[in-house]
């Protein structure tokens, strides 16, 4: 998010769910990735089941073998939008309520978030997806489940997130891979300043700082080269976005508007706002032969959740 590489992250209301049920073992995919994810062991939702599960039971092994997964995906893969952490937290969880873990459990969510930051090895990501919101996240160096902490940020009512998805995919090890090892001091003090600043204007509603607060110089001129994330960045803020970045690694751009109280379910100004940004991201992308969509989403303020069945569940 912007400044805050490996730290800030939130949650966006785009949001896949996975179905666990008894049977013979089956993947099932519909939606975003059906003809591209793996539809066998290889598939990262399956070892994520188990990891989570052998946390509560390390020397007992789950039958597998017995279990149907059904993935409904809504977030499209190798964008920049956690499709792999929501992956991976949706095992992790799953994985947790198999060994009869209460997910709405506090402790549980503080052992679901040092799994899932272990395994991703950076939290921005899997936070939101665990608790939802504006999160916060560092790794204090302490051992167990200690060592992940993350805090909540404010979220603007009304705020939506505006989001370009360009037609092609960008995988996060490729990107991750291209980023220098050391940095200048003068560009850490740029990146500082302005996730300080990114943190004080939600944390104030002082919204116009954020055309600045969520610039970048670490991590989004190198995953930005290679499509026109500065045109899209411009256009979104000539039409009156707050601010705009990279998310994740890319290549979808996210433009922040509304958020001044307006009720995006109670009249159409909020809305209105935010297509004008769609479209002038649009016809950006387009200029610049750059296929993609558009999507307008909201920030989410809830996390992962689970729902627990049998032959007595009423609906």
């Amino acid at each position: 998010m912007g400044p805050g590489f490996d730290s800030f992250g939130f949650a966006v209301d785009l949001k896949n769910e996975l179905v666990l049920e008894r049977g013979a073992f089956q993947i099932e995919i519909f939606g975003e990735g059906e003809l591209s994810l793996p539809k066998d062991e290889t598939n990262a939702i399956i070892g994520a089941v188990r990891d989570g599960y052998a946390a509560i039971f390390p020397n007992e092994a789950l039958p597998m073998e017995d279990i149907k997964f059904t993935c409904i995906n809504r977030i499209p893969p190798a964008r920049g939008l956690g499709s792999s952490s929501a992956a991976l937290v949706a095992g992790l969880s799953a994985g947790l309520a198999l060994a009869g873990q209460d997910l709405s459990a506090p402790q549980t969510k503080q052992l679901l978030l040092q799994l899932a930051a272990d395994a991703e090895g950076h939290p921005d990501n899997v936070a939101p997806a665990i608790y939802g919101g504006f999160q916060v996240s560092i790794n204090t160096g302490l051992p167990g489940v200690r060592k992940w902490v993350t805090q909540a940020i404010k979220l603007p009512k009304g705020m939506q997130a505006v989001l370009f998805i360009p037609e092609f995919e960008s995988l996060t090890s490729e990107t991750r891979a291209a980023l220098p090892k050391t940095i200048p001091v003068a560009d850490a003090v740029f990146n500082i300043s302005r996730a300080a600043m990114l943190i004080n204007s939600f944390a104030t509603d002082n919204f116009e700082a954020l055309r600045y607060a969520c610039q970048d110089v670490i991590h989004q001129p190198i995953r930005g080269a290679a499509f026109p994330l500065k045109e899209l960045i411009d256009a979104a803020l000539s039409k009156g976005a707050h601010g705009a970045f990279l998310s994740g690694a890319g290549p979808t751009v996210l433009a922040l508007t509304g958020g001044h109280g307006s009720d995006v379910n109670g009249d159409t100004m909020a809305t209105f706002l935010a297509v004008e940004v769609a479209d002038a991201m649009l016809a950006a992308a387009e200029q610049n032969d750059c296929a993609g969509r558009a999507v307008i989403s909201q920030p989410s303020a809830t996390g992962v959740a689970c729902h627990k069945e049998d032959a007595n569940t009423e609906w």
